[in-house]
Parts: C-alpha cells; sequence; structure tokens
C-alpha cells in the first residue's frame, strides 16, 4: 500500500517506470532472439513510414499535452478550502505526469527523426528501434495516468 500511495503522488513516475521497464525487455529481447524484431524487422521502407507516423503522431500529443498543462496551470483557485486545496495538489500531480510524457513525445520525435536519415540497413538498428518503443509505451503510459488524473480534476471541480 506505501508503493501505491507514492505512485499516487509521484504520478510523474509512472511513464518514466514503464520506458525503463519495456526498454530493458525489448533490449534484452533484442539480444537473445536470433532475428530481428519489432520495428527492426520491418522492412526499411516501412520502418521509415512508421517513423514517419509516430513522429507526426507524438508532435500532435505533444501540442494537446502542453496545451492541457497551459489551461492546468491557469485554473483560477476559488477558495482558500481544503477541497479546493486538494484540487491544486491533484491538478499539479497531472501536470507533472503530463510534462515527463511530454519528455517521451519529444524523444520519438527527435530519435525518429533521426531514424528517418540512418536507419536505413535491411535490418533496423535495435538501439534506435527499441528506444522508439519503448519511448512511446511511456508516452501512451503517461497520457492514460495523466488523463485518468485529469478526469478526476475535472470531476472534482465541477462538484464544488
Amino acid at each position: 500500500m506505501k508503493i501505491l500511495r507514492w505512485i499516487d503522488r509521484n504520478l510523474w513516475s509512472i511513464p518514466i517506470v514503464t520506458f525503463l521497464m519495456i526498454e530493458l525487455a525489448f533490449s534484452l529481447w533484442s539480444v537473445v532472439s536470433s532475428t530481428p524484431v519489432l520495428l527492426a524487422a520491418l522492412p526499411p521502407t516501412t520502418r521509415q513510414a512508421m517513423y514517419s507516423s509516430l513522429i507526426s503522431t507524438a508532435s500532435a500529443f505533444f501540442g494537446v499535452s502542453l496545451t492541457v498543462v497551459a489551461i492546468l496551470v491557469a485554473f483560477p483557485r476559488l477558495m482558500a478550502t481544503p477541497i479546493e486545496q486538494a484540487l491544486v495538489r491533484a491538478r499539479t500531480i497531472v501536470v507533472g505526469s503530463l510534462l515527463t510524457s511530454s519528455f517521451f513525445m519529444l524523444a520519438v520525435v527527435t530519435t525518429g527523426t533521426i531514424a528517418l536519415a540512418v536507419d536505413l540497413h535491411p535490418v533496423g538498428n535495435y538501439a534506435v528501434t527499441t528506444l522508439i518503443e519503448a519511448s512511446c509505451i511511456a508516452t501512451v503510459t503517461g497520457l492514460l495516468a495523466g488523463g485518468i488524473g485529469l478526469a478526476y480534476v475535472i470531476v472534482e471541480r465541477s462538484r464544488h
């Protein structure tokens, strides 16, 4: 229960832990496997198309995330009540999660752009592909955690 309470107070840690676990798992899978895995196994043209798609998706979500962060930061405080103070803390936690997810979106955009230029071999570079894959999964988990937190803030705000 103590770990769940810590995660609740540090929602930003969810995408980071997810990234580390997925990066380790995919790296080990790539090293142990006798054939390329996931993105590395795709033909170069398909891999390039995937990189382009992931870059554009991450860019769009990056913009949306920063917009949500700006809106959450701009929420006015109603009164200095305990409920309002709890909502302020919840908004701060959600903002941290969304900013951490934005970092991984930026990693997808940056790494994907570099990969478009250098990953042209028949078999993809496993370091680049696993970094992109793990960053994508960390982004999705962070957005899900932040979205659930955002929904909580909106529902609680509408009650009061």
